[in-house]
C-alpha cells in the first residue's frame, strides 16, 4: 500500500466514551473464540522474552523485538476479525512482515523512554534534591510544592508514552504505516478520543485490580484480553476493513488496513 492510500485510507474518527468498554468488550468475545490459542500465545510471548532476557545485551535486544513480536499477534487479532483463525505461528508472523520499521518503533520507544527518564531525572534533583534519594530520612524536609511539581512531570511523562506508542504497533504491523507516522497517528488518535481511552483506562485498572485478587491467577486471562484489546481499539478509531482470511504468507496481504465507510462525525474536543 503506497503512502497516498495509507493517507487515505487511515482517517481517524471521534468514538463515543463507551467506545473504551466497547474495545475490551471485543477483545473477550474475540478471546473466547479460540480461547486456548491466545493462552499459549501470551505463555510463548513471554518464554521469548525471558529467552531473550538471558542473552548479551538481552534488554536492549527485549526492547527493540518487542514491537515485532506484538505486531505478530496484532496480525493474528486481524486475521481473526475477517473470520479466519489466529494461530501460534502469528507470534512471529512481524517477522515476515514490516520486521525493519517494528524494530524502528521499538527503538523510538527506547529512545523515547531514555529522554524521559532524563528529564525526570532532572526535574527530580532540581525539586527533590540528590541528597533526599540518598537520605530517605530527609524526604521530610522536601516542600509539598516539589513533590506536586515531580508528581506532574511524571503524570505528563507517562501519559505522553501511553498516547504516543498506545496504537503504533498494530498502525505499523497491520497498516503499513513508517514508525514515526504511527506514533504521532497513535497520539493524535489518544488525544482525539480522550473520553473513550479514559474510560478504557478505568476499566483496565479495575480489572487489573480484580484480576490480582485470587493470586493474580485472573493475570493469565486478561492478558491476553488486554492485548487483543489493543487491536479492536485501533481497528475501531481508524475503521479497520476485515478481508476474508487466507492461508500464507497471503493473511499479510490480506491484513492490509483500508477505510470502510462510515458517517462523518462531530469533532467534540
Amino acid at each position: 500500500m503506497n503512502q497516498s492510500l495509507i493517507d487515505e485510507a487511515l482517517e481517524r474518527h471521534i468514538r463515543p466514551a463507551g467506545a473504551g468498554w466497547a474495545w475490551i468488550r471485543d477483545a473477550w468475545r474475540m478471546f473466547t473464540r479460540q480461547v486456548v490459542t491466545w493462552l499459549v500465545l501470551v505463555v510463548l510471548l513471554f518464554l521469548v522474552v525471558l529467552g531473550i532476557g538471558l542473552i548479551p545485551l538481552g534488554d536492549l535486544l527485549t526492547s527493540l523485538l518487542s514491537p515485532v513480536l506484538m505486531g505478530g499477534l496484532m496480525l493474528g487479532a486481524h486475521r481473526q476479525a475477517g473470520g479466519g483463525r489466529v494461530d501460534l505461528g502469528h507470534l512471529f508472523a512481524g517477522f515476515r512482515r514490516q520486521l525493519g520499521p517494528l524494530v524502528l518503533l521499538g527503538l523510538l520507544q527506547l529512545l523515547a523512554t531514555i529522554i524521559g527518564l532524563t528529564v525526570l531525572a532532572v526535574v527530580a534533583l532540581l525539586t527533590v534534591g540528590l541528597q533526599a534519594f540518598e537520605s530517605p530520612e530527609l524526604f521530610s524536609d522536601v516542600t509539598l510544592g516539589s513533590w506536586i511539581a515531580l508528581a506532574v512531570v511524571s503524570a505528563v511523562f507517562t501519559a505522553g508514552m501511553v498516547m504516543a506508542f498506545w496504537l503504533a504497533t498494530p498502525l505499523v504491523a497491520i497498516a503499513g504505516c513508517k514508525p514515526w507516522e504511527s506514533v504521532e497517528r497513535s497520539f493524535e488518535a489518544a488525544l482525539r478520543n480522550w473520553r473513550a481511552l479514559l474510560i478504557y483506562g478505568a476499566v483496565v485498572l479495575g480489572l487489573l485490580i480484580v484480576a490480582t485478587i485470587p493470586l493474580g491467577l485472573g493475570l493469565i486471562v486478561l492478558l491476553p484480553v488486554l492485548m487483543i484489546s489493543n487491536y479492536t481499539a485501533c481497528a475501531d478509531i481508524f475503521a479497520f476493513a476485515t478481508s476474508p482470511a487466507t492461508d500464507g504468507d497471503a493473511d499479510s496481504e490480506a491484513a492490509v488496513a483500508v477505510m470502510e465507510e462510515r458517517p462523518d462525525e462531530p469533532d467534540h474536543r
